[in-house]
């Protein structure tokens, strides 16, 4: 080995002074080794940026959202639907009993009328007589006009 070729090392370890600086020796160069990463190492992932994985995956989400309320929105009207359908038919049957109460009523009126049956006075009690011709004998069939 020649001495320059050793004072060549040497000079390229050490920092440069001019001949009359006294200094410090420099200082060892440290490397820290760091356990957290920054945000640019988070945003790779092995070569893959994550907002290309985070986008589709959002709008994913997104898509779910939208569609569980659109299918809340058709249950609701469904059960709207179901509800008016279910006062219609009450509302029927309603006038139904209306009709049926007085067709009723017609055939008592009239019942009464031809056998000349008298309600009780006030007391809330009926009292029913039968003239005698109304009255009908044991095999014999009962008017019906």
């Amino acid at each position: 080995m020649s001495t320059r070729t050793g004072a060549a090392r040497a000079g390229a370890t050490q920092p440069l002074r001019s001949p009359g600086q006294v200094g410090r020796p420099p200082r060892p160069r440290v490397i820290h080794s760091r356990t957290t990463r920054t945000l640019r190492e988070r945003l790779h992932l092995q070569g893959v940026r994550l907002a290309w994985v985070l986008i589709p995956l959002i709008a994913l989400l997104l898509g779910g959202v939208v569609f569980v309320n659109v299918q809340r929105l058709n249950l609701t009207t469904q059960t709207g639907r179901t509800v008016d359908m279910y006062n219609q038919a009450q509302a029927d049957i309603l006038k139904l009993r209306a009709v049926l109460a007085e067709k009723d009523g017609q055939v008592v009126d009239q019942a009464a009328k031809r056998l000349g049956m008298v309600l009780a006075p006030g007391s809330g009690l009926t009292y029913v007589t039968v003239p005698k011709e109304a009255r009908i004998a044991p095999g014999q069939a009962p008017r019906t006009r």
